[in-house]
């Protein structure tokens, strides 16, 4: 059958729980000292001040410390409470088993769970066979979250005092235990492979937007960089052999004054051209002329041109290179900030979805841990008026109030 919380929280309710223990001496009223008299009579605000007068006058019994611990807890000054049980396991190492277990107690009214554990394990160490304070050490742990570890100590504890009355109540928690753990682990499981599933999710989008916004960019930038350098091949070239495209004269001109050129010299070779093609003799007289002057420059002047031309064709180069560069380094900011926006509106994305999971998340432990919290203070408390502690030569006195 399916255990519920609700189902046995009110029957535990209704169940004593391990108290604060008052272990003195077997002797009569008129054995006590005034202030030990004064708390059995559950006058605990004058016992207190009984008790640390009696100590300072060094009337100490072995319970005077335990006394004014527990005289304090009754009246809710829990710090005083917790220094008079130090105090009294520095006088009275021998009582440390009572006096690190209602040390606990008050440690466990604070909510001081993690040193509550601690002195109920003192007290284990002090008496092994003091199975009450495994009860409370396992509401602690139950207390602070540590339901694997509580689960396990509830275990032990029905395993060494298998007669308690309340046996068949923690083994419901036990079971009631074992479900929330496991539903833990389940969710556990299933919130990592969510998340695993969100990051693949978000690698997926961020591989895609990559693909589809930045390559083809600088794509587009090689193929202007390409376009741009076979628009502007050799300009240098161009303007060293002359801004005109029209050509310095006719080819067959050309071709009739080299040939002549060779046989002949002076006014025999102007005659003869003259005779050829006398309607354009001034045109092509200018123009052999500035081809001669051309052809006239020296080894040294056309290396020196040579030079020049390399010269602007490297700088042009260069200018190119540093345009290529400055294409690029834009494309890749602008790339990097779409790229930048992108991871921002996904993390915001994943945030938000992340803060409403655990909002709802939360909402369902603290409803369970709630349930479970309130078994485990039914168990640390106590319906009875009695303080014992199961062990020799106890007295059992009434208390006004419960020790919750």
């Amino acid at each position: 059958m399916k255990i519920k919380l609700k189902g046995f929280l009110i029957i535990l309710l209704i169940f004593a729980g391990s108290s604060l223990y008052s272990q003195i001496s077997s002797v009569t009223n008129s054995g006590l000292s005034r202030g030990e008299t004064l708390f059995k009579e559950n006058n605990a605000k004058d016992a207190v001040q009984v008790l640390e007068y009696e100590i300072i006058n060094g009337q100490i019994s072995e319970n005077t410390y335990n006394f004014l611990g527990l005289g304090y807890y009754q009246l809710g000054e829990y710090d005083k409470s917790l220094d008079a049980f130090k105090r009294g396991l520095k006088a009275q190492p021998d009582n440390a088993k009572l006096l690190s277990y209602n040390m606990g107690n008050t440690y466990y009214a604070l909510k001081d769970y993690s040193s509550a554990v601690t002195s109920y394990s003192n007290a284990l160490k002090a008496d092994p066979l003091f199975y009450d304070a495994i009860l409370n050490r396992a509401n602690a742990l139950l207390m602070s979250g540590q339901l694997v570890s509580a689960k396990d100590e509830y275990s032990d504890f029905i395993t060494k005092a298998p007669d308690n009355p309340q046996r068949e109540r923690i083994e419901l928690l036990i079971k009631a235990l074992e479900e929330e753990i496991a539903r833990r682990e389940e969710e556990a499981r299933l919130l990592a492979e969510q998340n695993k599933a969100q990051w693949e999710e978000y690698d997926g989008n961020l591989n895609e937007k990559k693909k589809d916004s930045f390559t083809p960019d600088w794509e587009q930038i090689e193929r202007d960089l390409a376009d741009g350098k076979a628009v502007n091949e050799n300009p240098e070239w161009e303007r060293i052999n002359g801004e005109s495209p029209e050509p310095v004269a006719d080819a067959s001109v050309m071709q009739k004054v080299d040939e002549t050129n060779d046989k002949t010299e002076g006014s025999a070779y102007w005659e003869e051209f003259e005779h050829e093609n006398n309607t354009s003799f001034a045109f092509a007289e200018e123009q052999i002329t500035d081809e001669q002057d051309w052809l006239t420059f020296s080894d040294e002047e056309l290396d020196e041109m040579k030079e020049l031309e390399k010269q602007s064709r490297e700088e042009h180069e260069k200018w190119l290179e540093n345009e290529r560069r400055r294409a690029e380094e834009l494309a890749r900011n602008e790339a990097l900030t779409r790229q930048k926006q992108q991871e921002q509106a996904l993390e915001e994305e994943r945030r938000l979805r992340e803060q409403l999971l655990e909002e709802m998340r939360k909402s369902e432990d603290d409803r369970r841990k709630k349930l479970l919290e309130d078994v485990a203070n039914s168990l640390q408390g106590s319906d009875s008026t009695n303080l014992t502690s199961g062990a020799e030569d106890l007295i059992d006195y009434d208390l006004e109030g419960e020790l919750d």
